[in-house]
């Protein structure tokens, strides 16, 4: 019985640790969700994709490292600034700024 009990804990922290890195990856289909909180079914296969390597003893890092080798900084919820994430760190703000732009233009217009 002790056996048992102890694959269940076993089991669990697993999916512990599944879920926990899954809060950190970004879901490719849903983009405003994380890995954990959809249900696309990409998500599901890359939660999948997770339990599996963390099953076979990869640690955290290594897992996201994968991730990222195999679809980019994207599925990073805070992706590194780099010039190929820039417009990920930039874009709403310059987004805001153009809009703030086009409201002004249109005030003076009016005026």
């Amino acid at each position: 019985m002790a056996k048992n009990e102890a694959s269940a804990n076993a089991a669990t922290a697993l999916e512990a640790r599944t879920m926990a890195l899954a809060e950190e990856l970004r879901c490719l289909v849903c983009q405003n969700q994380s890995l954990a909180d959809s249900h696309a079914p990409l998500a599901l296969d890359l939660r999948a994709q997770i339990h599996q390597q963390l099953a076979q003893g990869r640690s955290e890092q290594q897992v996201v490292e994968f991730m990222v080798q195999r679809y980019g900084d994207f599925v990073l919820y805070e992706p590194p600034l780099n010039s190929s994430t820039a417009l990920l760190w930039f874009g709403p703000a310059l987004l805001l700024a153009a809009g703030v732009a086009a409201l002004r233009g249109f005030w003076r217009k009016k005026a």
